[in-house]
């Protein structure tokens, strides 16, 4: 028996100092001083060119350098020393507000400054009228992002992943609605806020579709970005059955856009043509969808697979991955401490490298002559792989382990699968005006959607689901790691080729 032995790539080890650099900007106090050190080490670094080792060390430590100088600028420039009496700030809402029992929770951009802040309203029938993309005045004290741990969640830390200067809460007199334009904005954000604005709109055309609450929520999720309409109890029905991901766009929705709009506008006589509409689709994709890291990083790597298709270059590796990582990471550095992205990050790195060791274990002519075999095999493999990789982030986040991960993929990758096909057949039907096959692909998205979500529940009910109560350090995160390496690697040396 042989197996096949996935290939690192010379980015990886780049895309890892240029995170460890990220974890150590907060011990620097004045970030030009990293930038000066950086550019006296690329210097040095070029004088040894006729050291080719050293060079490479050089390169390793000017990247480190690079994460170290960028982290700290964009931590810095988050903090912000507000005044402490009430300022008067012209906003736009940036995203779909959140009712909550007395509050109205939103984001929102300063049209001044261009600093983004989290608002709790006091909830009231004016309030709940607040939509995305509208301008605001309000006249608050404006507080800086408070410092509050719980576990290994760290509050400060996710404000800052998510790009927030500070925090106000708004009583009803302190706050009306305001005209504006949308050119005070910068031009990303224009952007990406006219895509949410559409957003908006698809999911209130699914309300009308007289969908079940819950099944909403799931197909706004899974097929939009939008989890505003999830209940906690779907939400932790998921996670315990180990297929939050189904929850989360990434790979696997991207997936199947890029292979739907190649059906659609795929021409072997302009190839070059067709793969830059691919991508340019993948990317109002991931602006309606509202950028999340999941979905920036597979709308990255799908992007490169198009793109490198043109030079039948190999196109998935850890490589790539390192690339997108690389590319992420210098545009926002505070993106490595997003949960979702180093989830989605290390479920693709043990997949390109776990998932060939797993998958050669059966003979390559035996799954060709029973092709049932090879999917169950790839499915099995895809998933113990990715499972393998995120156990360990997960029990050190989330404190718990869902023991029947096998069985709940294997029943709902194919329904989401389903799912995605049926919400785009839904979608052509009604803007081709076939109102009798937009009817018919309505009811059967709900009833798979439904079915997916009763499959989860009896899932979660069974003996042993879930373990919980797991508590793990970051040493020990680490060294589950290093076991799951040393692992791979004694398998790789004893079978691979």
């Amino acid at each position: 028996m042989r197996v096949h032995i996935p290939l690192l790539g010379p980015l990886l080890p780049l895309s890892v100092c240029l995170m460890i650099g990220i974890a150590l900007s907060g011990w620097l106090d004045y970030w030009p001083l990293g930038l000066i050190i950086m550019v006296g080490c690329i210097v040095i670094t070029l004088l040894l060119h006729h050291s080719p080792k050293w060079q490479t060390a050089g390169i390793w430590v000017c990247t480190l350098l690079l994460g170290l100088t960028l982290g700290a600028r964009k931590q810095q420039q988050l903090e912000v020393d507000w005044p402490k009496e009430a300022l008067k700030l012209s906003l736009v809402v940036t995203s779909e507000p959140v009712m909550k029992e007395r509050w109205v929770t939103l984001e929102a951009l300063t049209t001044k400054n261009h600093r983004k802040l989290k608002l709790y309203i006091t909830r009231d029938k004016d309030s709940e009228k607040i939509r995305i993309g509208e301008g605001l005045v309000i006249k608050s004290i404006v507080r800086p992002i408070h410092k509050w741990q719980d576990g290994h969640f760290n509050y400060l830390r996710y404000m800052q992943c998510q790009g927030f200067a500070g925090e106000a809460f708004v009583h009803s007199n302190q706050w009306k609605w305001q005209e504006h334009s949308l050119k005070e904005l910068p031009l990303l954000e224009r952007t990406r806020l006219r895509f949410l604005c559409w957003r908006h709109l698809l999911i209130e055309r699914y309300k009308q579709w007289n969908i079940d609450e819950q099944a909403l929520g799931v197909i706004a999720a899974m097929t939009l970005g939008d989890k505003t309409h999830l209940d906690k109890q779907l939400k932790d029905i998921y996670a315990q059955g180990g297929t939050a991901h189904i929850l989360a766009l990434s790979g696997l929705h991207i997936t199947i856009i890029y292979n739907v709009i190649i059906l659609l506008v795929s021409w072997q006589r302009a190839k070059m043509l067709s793969q830059i509409l691919i991508v340019l689709s993948i990317w109002a994709f991931a602006l309606l969808t509202g950028l999340s890291p999941s979905i920036v990083r597979s709308a990255t790597m799908i992007s490169l697979y198009a793109l490198l298709s043109l030079g039948h270059r190999e196109r998935m590796s850890a490589n790539t991955l390192a690339f997108a990582a690389l590319l992420m990471l210098v545009a926002n550095p505070l993106t490595m401490y997003d949960v979702g992205f180093q989830l989605s990050f290390i479920a693709v790195l043990a997949i390109v490298l776990i998932h060939p060791v797993l998958y050669g274990l059966i003979p390559l002519h035996i799954q060709q002559q029973h092709r049932w075999l090879s999917y169950w095999w790839g499915l099995t493999t895809v998933t113990l792989s990715a499972q393998i990789g995120t156990a360990p982030l997960v029990m050190y986040y989330f404190g718990y382990f869902p023991t029947w991960f096998l069985l709940a993929n294997y029943l709902v990758i194919p329904l989401a699968i389903l799912v995605l096909y049926l919400a785009i057949g839904c979608w052509l039907a009604t803007f081709c005006g076939w109102p009798l096959i937009a009817s018919w692909a309505i009811a059967a998205l709900a009833t798979v959607t439904t079915t997916m979500n009763h499959l989860l529940s009896f899932i979660a009910q069974l003996p042993f689901s879930c373990i919980n109560g797991i508590s793990l350090s970051v040493s020990q995160v680490l060294l589950i790691y290093i076991i799951i390496c040393t692992i791979l690697r004694l398998f790789v040396l004893r079978f691979g080729r």
